[in-house]
């Protein structure tokens, strides 16, 4: 299992970097907005493909994640 999240956790990674850098939008918070959104979408996407992860395997992982994000790029 801990592959599995390992996994999930590099592909939310590189999907947030991706996303982030895709916007057009200009303001910052705009654009953290739309990551985030994106970010839950991709998460329900994956949850959805996955027959090994539920949403109480990944959920703190991702918030970490998600976080983590923001504090870098706010830095």
């Amino acid at each position: 299992m801990e592959n599995v999240i390992e996994k999930f956790e590099v592909e939310l990674k590189a999907f947030l970097e991706f996303r982030y850098n895709l916007s057009l939008k200009q303001d910052t918070v705009e654009r953290f907005y739309e990551t985030e959104q994106a970010a839950f979408a991709f998460v329900d996407d994956y949850l959805l493909k996955s027959s090994d992860l539920i949403a109480s395997d990944v959920e703190r992982s991702t918030e970490r994640i998600l976080n983590e994000f923001i504090d870098k790029k706010v830095q």
